[in-house]
């Protein structure tokens, strides 16, 4: 899942290159693991990282790790130096319930509460919330005259990306929306910076929510320069 375009990739189709190849796929999770389906085993993923800040609700501070037995194995041959990224110590810490450098122990607490909610709640249905808010979003754009940036087929269901228009003022437009009426919603990054805004739904949220910021957007466009055609 991409944050910066609000783009999910194909990831069982590049799975299959990979693994074409021979090679080892390594799954940037942070925005996707705990939101959206990711089955790391049936799309052969050897290492997939995801962090606790996002689809898990919880504070930053945990970076959690999946490795496949071929990731394992690439583990026991690498010569590359490490010391703190040292998976195997980890592991080894692992087997006796720590970790070998101090945890950040509030968050842990935070985690062990926001997995409970999230098993209550069932896998499927977390999924399932989160493709209803994607929808909720990107419907509600497309009212108010605006197209978001990513393809549908591609589209993510924790972030979605509205493309800019002529007239409308992006940054101008995220000013107003933070200070009067307390939404904060992201920029671009780099190129796309002034070119889209993102609206973040993953973890605690439901369409509910959705709703209140595109209600917050139609109200703060024609400030922001927008016409609708």
């Amino acid at each position: 899942n991409e944050t910066s375009t609000g783009v999910t990739n194909d990831l069982a189709s590049i799975s299959s290159v990979v693994k074409e190849a021979g090679k080892l796929l390594v799954v940037d999770a942070i925005s996707s693991l705990g939101s959206i389906d990711l089955p790391v085993d049936k799309w052969h993923c050897d290492v997939t990282v995801t962090g606790s800040q996002k689809g898990w609700m919880v504070p930053p501070g945990l970076a959690m790790v999946s490795v496949s037995q071929e990731g394992w194995q690439a583990n026991q041959k690498a010569k590359m130096p490490r010391f703190y990224w040292d998976f195997a110590k980890a592991r080894s810490y692992l087997e006796k319930g720590q970790t070998p450098w101090t945890p950040v122990v509030s968050v842990f607490f935070a985690l062990d509460v926001a997995l409970d909610m999230m098993l209550k709640e069932g896998m499927a249905n977390v999924f399932a919330r989160h493709a209803r808010m994607g929808k909720t979003a990107r419907e509600g754009v497309k009212a108010l005259g605006l197209s978001p940036f990513a393809e549908e087929g591609y589209a993510s269901n924790t972030v979605t990306s509205v493309a800019g228009s002529d007239g409308l003022d992006t940054k101008k437009m995220l000013k107003i929306l933070r200070e009067e009426h307390d939404v904060v919603l992201a920029g671009g990054q780099q190129k796309l910076d002034g070119q889209i805004f993102r609206i973040g739904h993953l973890g605690w949220a439901t369409e509910d929510d959705i709703k209140e910021v595109i209600s917050a957007i139609k109200k703060v466009l024609p400030q922001a320069g927008f016409r609708s055609s």
